[in-house]
């Protein structure tokens, strides 16, 4: 009979040549007469996440583990199974323990960085890839996955001098070349971007991300069938691939392709950049019919919700539906949606045993009605309607509000992901400050004392705060005192979704790139919102000529 470690040599002999589906078997063979064999379970395991069974692999691997747990190259094999089944956390701990066990390895102090970057850990990510370039200064892996860290923590110009090291290092590095055109896009440098793509194209014409990329820049700079068709052959490359599909649905309907744009938007929710999350409510899709009782819950924060309440109007008449939203938006749905019946989305768990027979995400109703640019000129407008009560009371309050023109300003946004891109200074508009005989109210939510202070100091101008409302928090009495102004200027915010669903008369200043949604996409006069006029930036970050456009534009509504 051969020996256990007779086999285990034949079966490492295949390992080493490529052969891993014969080693398997012969470690399977080894496993079989002695079941405590660290090395077959260890290297079985990794034969496992080579084939592209990370799962199986991390089993055995730690099988092995708990039979010699100071082999530090096991626990390094585990964690890089665990980062590509998606668990960074457990990841960095298998990470961690092979560097305790052998902390001079450039590569594990790699892989550990490549964990921190997926937790967002960046700060951390970017100590780990230091450290592996300490002990390895030809390691352009590192210095690539530095620069995405760096990029994701909001140092641009760090992130560039990394992936110039890394190319530096490979020049046919077609992954950095495509990072580094990444960030050149959000500096607003799209001809060097879309270079970077093109130079990762041509090392690598199958990399459908390098594709991807490069559409996003193409879209950026108004190239829209360029753009459409780079996204094409991304998805040539990779079928399925979520994040093509989702950012090609938004540049179809920006481009005003609605019913083509609306049929791909579903792809939101597969795309790892869409942090929206839907409600487990167990009940099935809705795809149109009539009957029954129709749960549509909204989604992505009040300024969507409100913006895809523009098609609740069209929804087929005598319907059954219940509408789960943000609870400050209650009030306003009653009032202008009375057929409905609305709930808190935080109430929607006790009201899932009601009689619902389907549901349906608010941003789906696009393509469940087949919603087209004819469509929305019909439907009705304005849609939301004010509290016409609370604005008396607000008078009432503050007979500033009677002192004609009034404009209301709302100059920031708190989004998460483009806020800083969507968001300028009160002092900025002091064009339109200066104005003699405009009465100014605040508008925007947020801690803005100290700009209205600044404004007060700075040029002798008051914008009022109004007595008895909370903008943030009180929707409904925002609403009314959005009805209540001759004009408003406004940045890309609720306050704009308010003064557009009311159909008053407005400007949007809005982003160009970055922050810039689908729906502001296009000329000055906005499908959605025929009383906003757009004013776009011309250079990403650069705001003063849109001001200026901007500030003439309202002294005109006023």
């Amino acid at each position: 009979m051969t020996a256990p470690n007779d086999i285990f040599q034949k079966a490492l002999a295949l390992h080493q040549r490529g052969q891993a589906a014969a080693a398997q078997a012969l470690y399977a063979q080894v496993l079989a007469l002695e079941p405590g064999h660290f090395d077959s379970l260890h290297l079985m395991g990794l034969t496992f996440i080579q084939a592209g069974e990370p799962a199986r692999g991390v089993e055995l691997i730690r099988r092995a583990i708990a039979l010699r747990s100071g082999f530090a190259e096991a626990h390094y094999n585990l964690g890089n199974a665990l980062l590509t089944l998606g668990r960074p956390g457990e990841a960095l701990e298998s990470f961690t323990t092979a560097l305790k066990l052998k902390p001079d390895d450039a590569q594990y102090h790699l892989e550990a960085g490549n964990a921190l970057k997926d937790l967002k850990r960046n700060g951390e990510a970017v100590a780990a890839y230091d450290a592996a370039i300490r002990l390895d200064p030809t390691l352009a892996e590192a210095f690539n996955n530095r620069g995405i860290a760096l990029k994701d923590e909001g140092r641009p110009d760090a992130a560039l001098a990394s992936y110039d090291a890394a190319i530096r290092l490979r020049p046919r590095y077609a992954e950095a070349h495509s990072n580094r055109g990444n960030v050149l896009k959000e500096l607003g440098r799209h001809g060097e971007a879309l270079a970077c793509h093109d130079a990762a194209i041509a090392l690598r014409p199958g990399y459908a991300e390098a594709h991807y990329n490069r559409a996003n820049v193409l879209g950026e700079m108004k190239r829209h069938d360029e753009a459409l068709a780079s996204y094409d052959e991304a998805l040539r490359l990779r079928p399925g691939y979520a994040e093509a599909e989702h950012n090609k649905a938004q540049l179809l309907l920006g481009m005003g392709r609605l019913k083509e744009g609306f049929a791909r938007y579903h792809w939101r929710w597969k795309s790892p950049a869409f942090t929206g999350a839907a409600p487990r409510t167990g009940l099935p899709a809705w795809r149109g019919e009539t009957g029954g009782h129709v749960l549509l819950w909204g989604e992505q924060g009040i300024g969507d919700e409100i913006f895809h309440a523009s098609m609740l109007s069209l929804l087929p008449h005598g319907m059954s539906v219940t509408v789960a939203a943000d609870a400050r938006l209650r009030g306003i749905y009653e009032r202008s949606f009375p057929g409905l019946r609305l709930i808190a989305s935080s109430d929607l768990e006790q009201a899932l045993d009601e009689g619902l027979t389907a549901q349906a995400a608010m941003g789906d109703l696009g393509a469940i009605l087949g919603v087209d640019d004819t469509t929305i000129a019909a439907r009705r407008m304005p849609y939301l309607v004010a509290d016409d009560a609370r604005l008396a009371l607000l008078r009432r309050d503050n007979p500033v509000l009677l002192q004609q023109p009034v404009c209301g300003l709302s100059w920031k946004s708190a989004n998460k992901r483009f806020g800083a891109e969507k968001s300028l200074r009160l002092i900025d508009l002091a064009p339109l400050l200066q104005t003699e005989g405009v009465t100014f109210v605040n508008l925007q939510y947020g801690e803005v004392a100290d700009e209205i202070a600044e404004v007060r100091d700075a040029l002798g101008v008051r914008v009022h705060e109004v007595a008895g409302l909370d903008v943030f928090n009180d929707i409904d009495g925002l609403l009314a005192l959005v009805a209540g102004c001759d004009g408003v200027l406004t940045t890309s915010n609720v306050t704009a979704h308010l003064a557009g669903a009311l159909a008053r008369p407005g400007v949007v200043l809005v982003p160009t790139g970055k922050g810039c949604l689908w729906y502001w996409q296009g000329g000055a006069n906005n499908l959605w919102y025929p009383s906003l006029r757009r004013v776009a930036q011309q250079q990403a970050g650069q705001w003063q000529a849109a001001i200026h456009t901007a500030v003439a534009s309202v002294k005109d509504i006023l």
